[in-house]
């Protein structure tokens, strides 16, 4: 970007964000960070968070902003994807313990933490 578009798009800012104010300093800054930037994305970028944000927008958001907007993926998962997912889902209840293992287990785990038995009768804990 040249100095003409970093003033631009900060003329941009200015009009459109009542605190938004800058000086020489601040353009020369401004076009330092973005001179290897493609002006048009920053406009373009500019523009759409100047409607979408009550806020000033950072300059990474700025540099950043479409980068965001691309997805990095399909939002639904293919057939064959959830096919897979199936397949690995029912691997995992394979693997899983048996239902007397499990309450072999959790037994164990409420005699470590004096939890009384579930199946215990409450008349014969208050005895104890």
């Amino acid at each position: 970007m040249n100095k003409e578009q970093v003033f631009e798009v900060m003329s941009l800012f200015k009009e459109v964000y009542n605190n938004f104010h800058f000086d020489q300093t601040k353009l020369n800054t401004w076009h330092r960070l973005l001179k290897d930037k493609d002006p048009e994305v920053i406009l373009q970028n500019a523009e759409k968070l100047s409607l979408e944000s009550k806020f000033v927008p950072s300059l990474s958001e700025l540099v950043h902003y479409s980068e965001a907007e691309i997805p990095s993926g399909p939002a639904v998962p293919t057939a064959e994807e959830t096919q897979e997912m199936l397949r690995e889902r029912a691997r995992n209840r394979q693997n899983a313990a048996s239902p007397e293992v499990r309450e072999k287990h959790l037994a164990e785990i409420r005699r470590i933490l004096n939890i009384p038995d579930e199946k215990e009768n409450p008349d014969d804990r208050a005895t104890s």
